[in-house]
């Protein structure tokens, strides 16, 4: 997930109205900063939650427009990202680690200079929708210290505020999943880790099978293809952490589009530039259709800003998706 650009769905609880929303776009869509219109357009699809992150590049080097700076303090509720905001009742999904980079220093944070806090002021409690915790803790290294600190910071500030939390996916090509001993005693630390937080998943990047190498908790260590492994992943959380809402973040970009274009085509082969491909629309549907079938609260998008136009792949997907949806 990283510093997300993603487009999210919030599923509805019991008596809620179903809420979708994006994290990010194309880069064409903000890069003169026109929150109004971006924001009016979003609310016409019937998009109304915004993940304020505008990632463009993954590798050599994680770029980003810089944009996040508006909306972060120092902060006025009439900055043009927040009056926007409220003019056109879109909701925030703040990213938590920009809020709260260090954990150990929470313990001495008056709450006058509470990030959060002063970000609810600007925005106005009402069109804050959640918050990121610390991003795939356990992979990163993240001791779940440092995640209870940020949970329990959060609830003190913003005790109705849901904290989200995303873990790495089980990919077989990397040392840490390297046996099944390993995936296990890993997602025994998702379960401790997970009871910090309000909502629980993982990333699932699942195309194409080839290039994602991707497991999940159920598969015993095999690749599974984007025809399972959503639902693997939902259901695999039902059972572990039947006390949390779940989310799950889904591949809203192609492996290409995680490079640079002139370090890519030095670094590849053309055939497997072609081979990292976005999703097709088929493809998107099925993740879709199985986090709503397998009952996920939150369904995220990740990797819409890595993309530079609106014609892209899969970002007319997504829309269309949303669009269905909320008529």
């Amino acid at each position: 997930m990283r510093l997300l650009a993603a487009a999210v769905l919030c599923l509805p609880g019991p008596g809620r109205a179903q809420s979708f929303g994006v994290a990010g776009s194309p880069v064409e869509t903000i890069e003169d900063r026109d929150y109004l219109r971006l924001f009016t357009t979003l609310k016409s699809r019937g998009i109304d939650t915004y993940f304020p992150t505008f990632q463009f590049q993954e590798l050599p080097h994680a770029l980003s427009l810089g944009y996040e700076i508006d909306f972060m303090p120092p902060c006025t509720p009439g900055d043009p990202a927040f009056a926007a905001l409220r003019e056109t009742g879109m909701r925030l999904i703040l990213p938590g680690e920009l809020l709260y980079p260090d954990a150990a220093a929470l313990r001495q944070l008056a709450m006058d200079e509470d990030l959060l806090r002063q970000v609810l002021s600007c925005a106005g409690p009402e069109h804050v929708a959640a918050i990121t915790t610390y991003d795939e803790a356990i992979f990163n290294g993240r001791p779940i210290e440092d995640v209870a600190a940020f949970y329990a910071r959060v609830k003190v500030v913003a005790p109705e505020l849901p904290v989200l939390m995303v873990h790495a996916p089980i990919l077989v090509d990397s040392p840490t999943f390297g046996t099944l001993d390993r995936i296990d005693q890993y997602l025994k630390e998702v379960v401790k880790y997970s009871a910090h937080a309000d909502a629980v998943g993982f990333d699932v990047y699942p195309v194409p099978a080839t290039l994602s190498n991707l497991a999940t908790p159920v598969s015993g260590g095999a690749v599974v293809a984007e025809d399972r492994a959503v639902a693997d992943y939902l259901s695999w959380l039902k059972d572990a952490v039947p006390d949390r809402q779940r989310l799950v973040v889904l591949q809203g970009f192609g492996y290409a589009d995680l490079y640079e274009s002139t370090f890519l085509e030095a670094s590849f082969p053309a055939e497997v530039i072609n081979a990292a491909r976005a999703p097709t629309g088929k493809e998107t549907d099925l993740m879709m259709s199985q986090a709503i079938s397998s009952g996920a609260e939150w369904v995220i998008w990740w990797g819409p800003s890595l993309l530079k136009e609106t014609g892209s792949a899969p970002w007319q997907s997504i829309l269309d998706i949303t669009g269905r949806s909320h008529n």
